[in-house]
């Protein structure tokens, strides 16, 4: 059997999402385990010799595997036989690394056995989470803003903030996300009151994958772009989203990081123009509950510039006599990611709030799914650590702090929760042991 010790590394991440409309233009107990190194063999048993001479100081062969001695005497011969040990170098040297590095030591497990064991050492990254940006692109995007909070300086619009933000998050953590990004609406949208200020792709505009920043960039809009026009499709852009995610391993965690600047219009069950640009569209409060609540994909919300405040009762292309602060809200709370006190989403009014709101929000998204490199044998012999701090194994990860292995077994991962998944996040690593067969 072998005995794991791995290392997991999370980093802090920083991420945003918003959106906007207008109609002119998202441990049962640790078991304890002791391990001893067995030392190279170096004394010889007692012989049976028959004769009057014999010369134990033969030669010794190593195949890499085990020693052997051989004794052999003069005139007669002599059998000697005893137990066999061997010990592999230990790479001290080896750094964390996206591969498993690993070292052997012939061990043996507990006090009164001598089953064979190799102690290996593993640098593990963390689960990376598949993240879908759903962002904003409606022709509100383009109001300006006091950015930098400074009134000297020129406002800009609230796209190029956007803009700068998504490419400094990607910058960052485009290896500790796996990401990708859909816009609503499509790029292909008008400005006008029609149906085509609502286009959004039936495919998302750019598929999660691993260090994806390069893919991403070029699909965006310039961060001056000065012609980006339509509605607020959110629950398009969010089903877009979800459909693709739910295309994926369902073992890896699921994100989707939503960004608007005002309240979702543009609804597929809308009669006429008037309803589809005036009305808040209800089809999306659903899409963002039943993500959450039946797929395990919750929904981070982000708002930019909104105003706690019904919109008022005009044809403007906004939905009329509601309240965009409180769908916002509704969406965070159904979504699984609201935060405590009134504000359950994130509010940005300008982008050095926008940007604290995306690193809050990466903080909080990080993993707490470590892999094992393969199953346990001893499922119960397992320690995990936070420094020099064991954490306990528990089996309701809603309610208690510690971790629990992923069901079903076999086991390939565990899970840290509650207060030691802050901790976790806070510390950036995780010491696991574990016993696998030997093979």
């Amino acid at each position: 059997m072998r005995r794991f010790s791995g290392v997991l590394f999370l980093a802090s991440f920083g991420l945003v999402s918003g959106c906007g409309d207008n109609g002119n233009d998202t441990q049962g107990a640790t078991g304890t385990m002791m391990t001893t190194t067995l030392p190279p063999l170096t004394t010889t048993t007692p012989s049976t010799t028959t004769g009057t001479e014999t010369d134990t100081t033969a030669p010794t062969t190593t195949d890499g595997t085990g020693t052997a001695t051989e004794s052999t005497t003069t005139p007669t011969t002599t059998e000697t036989t005893g137990p066999t040990s061997t010990t592999e170098p230990v790479d001290t040297t080896a750094g964390p690394t996206t591969e498993p590095q690993t070292s052997t030591t012939l061990t043996t497990m507990g006090t009164t056995t001598d089953t064979p064991c190799q102690e290996i050492s593993v640098t593990v990254q963390p689960v990376k989470p598949n993240t879908m940006l759903v962002l904003d692109k409606s022709g509100s995007m383009l109001q300006k803003w006091d950015a930098d909070a400074d009134p000297v300086t020129p406002d800009v619009t609230r796209w190029y903030s956007l803009y700068a933000v998504v490419n400094q998050v990607l910058t960052d953590f485009n290896d500790k996300f796996n990401f990708g990004m859909n816009l609503f609406p499509s790029k292909n949208a008008l400005g006008e009151y029609k149906m085509t200020a609502c286009l959004v792709n039936d495919a998302v505009e750019v598929p999660v994958a691993e260090l994806n920043k390069d893919a991403i960039i070029p699909v965006l809009p310039a961060q001056s772009n000065m012609t980006i026009a339509g509605g607020t499709p959110t629950a398009l852009g969010m089903t877009a989203a979800l459909n693709h995610l739910k295309s994926l391993d369902p073992a890896v965690p699921r994100i989707v990081m939503l960004v608007t600047d005002g309240a979702a219009n543009c609804s597929t069950t809308a009669p006429n123009l008037t309803e589809l640009f005036e009305v808040y569209d209800a089809n999306l409060a659903p899409i963002v509950g039943d993500a959450f609540s039946v797929d395990n994909i919750p929904t981070y919300v982000i708002g930019i510039a909104i105003d706690n405040a019904p919109n008022p009762n005009i044809q403007d292309g906004n939905p009329n006599m509601i309240n965009p602060y409180e769908k916002l809200n509704e969406l965070a709370t159904l979504g699984g990611t609201a935060k405590a006190g009134d504000e359950k989403f994130y509010s940005a009014k300008n982008a050095i709030e926008l940007s604290d709101a995306l690193n809050a929000i990466v903080q909080d998204a990080q993993s707490c799914i470590i892999p094992l490199e393969s199953p346990p044998a001893f499922p119960d012999k397992t320690i995990v650590k936070l420094g020099n701090t064991e954490v306990p194994m528990i089996t309701d990860c809603a309610n208690e702090s510690g971790w629990r292995y992923i069901e079903p077994m076999p086991y390939t991962a565990l899970e840290l929760c509650g207060t030691a998944c802050a901790d976790l996040k806070i510390a950036g690593a995780a010491d696991v042991e574990y016993y696998c067969d030997a093979g």
